[in-house]
């Protein structure tokens, strides 16, 4: 190699570890466009028809990605992002799930990084937060047709009773365990929305987690009408371990709701996990049409 490559090549070096060195300090440049770690926020700035997307979530979530963000830098998962990429794409905000909030705003804020937590526990909550994603991105039309669907469905569907059936959530781990998962979740309000009444209210748990282990003994005095079981993640595996437990588990054998066959399994096909989403018509569907349809409402 002659003396010129070489030299061009030490220059290329130098300003390459210069360009990083000012991107470790955070000379990055002006912020730009929106990243997150939400397939569900996802499909929501598709809907709003925002094009400046510059990093979506490794992991699909059982969420198809939308076309137009198809080639965009993927920056991590949802629980543990990528922040080195993400300074790199440099986002003016990142949108983050609201409950992911505790465990990742201190590596946001020590990154320089802005972050806005959005609300995914509920429907309505995620609605509150499209109509303030539209108004922040001029795009209040596009968030008033979405939560004009909203509203239409809820008012036609939306159930009451009189004695409503009550429910024990279980969150599912292939690891072996679970948790017991409160009112205070996605599948709580759906629960709530289809005419349930979930057993553990929002005050059971009041780190806004929604989740919690509890003592067999006392799941077993809530006496449910119903129990549902959905998984956190690898829900073949964890199904198949909850499965085993319930049937072979001499506790599960107190339970009402087992005696008589009230236990029901909420699959991500139907839309069913820790996050709401723009799909929650099929799983409130499948709530009313499978776990509620003994019941007419009252």
């Amino acid at each position: 190699m002659n003396r010129g490559k070489l030299g061009a090549l030490a220059l290329s070096g130098v300003l390459m570890l210069t360009m990083g060195g000012c991107a470790l300090n955070g000379e990055r440049g002006e912020p730009y466009g929106i990243a997150t770690t939400s397939m569900a926020v996802c499909q929501i700035l598709d809907r709003l028809e925002i094009d400046d997307v510059v990093g979506i979530p490794s992991a699909a979530e059982d969420i198809e990605l939308p076309a137009r963000y198809e080639g965009v830098r993927t920056i991590g998962n949802a629980m543990t992002p990528d922040m080195e990429i993400l300074s790199q794409v440099n986002p003016e905000v990142v949108i983050v799930p609201r409950t992911l909030e505790a465990g990742l705003s201190e590596q946001f804020d020590n990154a320089g990084i802005e972050a806005m937590y959005f609300d995914l526990s509920s429907v309505e909550g995620m609605y509150d937060d499209i109509d303030a994603l539209g108004a922040k991105y001029g795009r209040e039309e596009q968030a008033a047709a979405l939560r004009a669907e909203y509203e239409s469905y809820v008012a036609e569907n939306s159930v009451k009773k009189d004695d409503p059936d009550t429910v024990l959530i279980l969150m599912a781990y292939p690891g072996r365990f679970y948790l017991i998962v409160t009112a205070d979740s996605y599948v709580g309000n759906l629960i709530e929305l289809a005419g349930g009444e979930v057993v553990y209210d929002k005050s059971y748990v009041s780190d806004g987690s929604g989740v919690a282990a509890v003592n067999p003994e006392h799941m077993v005095q809530t006496d449910p009408d119903k129990i549902v079981v959905f998984a956190h993640y690898d829900e073949e595996n964890a199904f198949k371990y909850m499965r085993e437990e319930i049937e072979t588990g001499e506790i599960w054998k107190s339970f009402r709701a087992v005696q008589e066959g009230e236990v029901y399994y909420l699959s991500s096909d139907d839309g069913f996990g820790m996050s709401c989403n723009l799909g929650w018509f099929d799983s409130f569907d499948f709530l009313t049409d499978v776990v509620f349809a003994d019941k007419e409402a009252a």
